[in-house]
């Protein structure tokens, strides 16, 4: 009869050999994008995780202790840079991180009879954090022009977040029938299938994952990129795409959506998405339609006729359904907000037009 320890040992095992490997493979790039060395973070975390876990209620030390616990809002740093094609994280979202942090501090100082509350309030952030997660995995899932990220969005946010929230519900005391189980045991079965199933889909793709994106922050070139062939049909509908997007500004529209686009083109919706990415450089649909409004809003804000047209108004006119998505866009690829924009690109606009026609500024002095 195979020993119940034994085989947590084994399980344990390929846990921390495949997050390891995994790890190791993000950090190893010369381009250490900050995606990356925050995912091998996660998976020091991860590998913390399953040491913490063996030892039951008799922690290794306090680094492995802390970096199992932080380790729930690492994983949210990267999951949501990974999904939303976030280069460099802002400032705020380190906060669920310092927030799990908090929570294993209070435990280390608090009697036991606290830490049982400090623990299950820990639980209750996890689970809303991963939750989190899967919202926007789900939310991006139609506008995301990378294939191979695409098909792992939903089965990678699952596993994990599954995996914390079945965590979760048993520090919780539900459900009794899980309880009931060797839970040591069951953790390490699943922390080995999270570890080779994590292993395996980043591994096989992870470029295409992890690399900085090159169309974030900075407004990409439309023209197709000559280095990769192209059928008479791709061709095709390239021209219809520019068509559609130079001469009818089809981005105007609100509710443009990808099948929308796709139908306009008459192509197929997998070949557009395909074409945007392989061929444009674009990896997500609203980035690729923003790029075009925001090249039109650095119009409209620098030109001294529309100075008295609000902000907010060449927002609606320009498709975005409200103006908080604009400044973070607008922001994103400019780094100033649109006032500020506009604020510069028009202080020397009156004194330009005057030297253009020869006129003199009011007030001004005229030399004898």
């Amino acid at each position: 009869m195979t020993n119940p320890d034994l085989l947590e040992a084994v399980a344990r095992g390929m846990a921390i050999g495949a997050f390891a490997a995994t790890g190791l493979a993000l950090a190893a790039s010369r381009k250490l994008a900050p995606m990356r060395w925050i995912g091998a973070l996660f998976f020091v975390c991860a590998i913390a995780h399953v040491i913490d876990g063996w030892s039951g209620d008799r922690h290794p030390s306090k680094l492995i202790w802390a970096l199992s616990v932080t380790g729930t809002g690492v994983f949210w740093l990267f999951a949501i840079g990974l999904f939303e094609d976030a280069p460099v994280p802002r400032p705020w979202r380190w906060l669920p991180i310092l927030v799990a942090f908090g929570f294993w501090l209070a435990a280390v100082v608090s009697p036991p009879d606290v830490c049982v509350w400090i623990w299950k309030a820990f639980s209750i952030f996890s689970a809303a954090i991963v939750v989190h997660v899967l919202m926007v995995a789900w939310r991006g899932w139609r506008d995301d022009l990378v294939d191979q990220r695409r098909r792992l969005r939903a089965p990678l946010a699952a596993a994990a977040a599954g995996y914390v929230l079945i965590q979760a519900a048993c520090d919780l005391g539900w459900p009794a029938a899980v309880r009931a189980l060797d839970a040591s045991l069951v953790q390490a079965f699943l922390l080995a299938g999270l570890g080779l199933g994590a292993g395996l889909a980043l591994l096989r793709v992870e470029p295409l994952l992890v690399e900085q994106p090159t169309g974030t922050g900075q407004a990409l070139s439309d023209t197709p990129r000559e280095s990769l062939s192209l059928s008479p049909a791709d061709r095709l509908v390239l021209v219809r795409l520019e068509r559609a997007m130079t001469q009818d500004e089809v981005w105007r529209g609100e509710d443009l959506s990808i099948g929308a686009l796709a139908a306009l083109v008459g192509a197929p919706e997998h070949r557009l998405r395909k074409l945007i990415n392989g061929m444009l450089g674009h990896r997500n649909f609203a980035d690729y339609v923003n790029s075009r409004r925001i090249a039109a809003a650095k119009i409209a804000l620098a030109d001294p006729e529309l100075a008295l047209k609000s902000v907010s108004a060449i927002a609606y006119e320009l498709g975005f359904a409200s103006l908080g998505p604009f400044n973070r866009a607008f922001r994103a690829e400019t780094g100033a907000t649109p006032s500020a924009w506009r604020q510069q690109a028009c202080a020397g606009a009156p004194r330009l037009r005057l030297v253009e026609t020869g006129e003199t500024a009011p007030n001004s002095n005229k030399s004898a």
